[in-house]
């Protein structure tokens, strides 16, 4: 998993590994001049995709599992337009 500096916590770090197996890379700026880090912009790119999606433009769900469900949905959806484009 990539993150920026803000996401910097030993705690994170150990609980992304315990539960999920994930490793947490933190991605860095060498200088100080506004740049585009790392792979920032895949993630973008997701939620942008998923912002597609009206019922996940925003958060109108009062419970988080049904929030999950609709990601998966969605993602699913992108994912199968990709194999079968129309």
């Amino acid at each position: 998993m990539i993150a920026d500096a803000g996401y910097e916590s030993k705690g994170l770090s150990q609980d992304l590994k315990d539960r999920n197996g994930w490793k947490l890379t933190i991605v860095k700026r060498k200088e100080q001049a506004f740049k585009i880090a790392g792979l920032n912009w895949i993630v973008e790119r997701s939620f942008a995709w998923l912002g597609r999606h009206r019922r996940l433009s925003k958060d109108y769900e009062y419970r988080v599992q049904t929030s999950e469900t609709l990601i998966t949905i969605a993602a699913c959806a992108q994912m199968v337009r990709r194999i079968a484009p129309r």
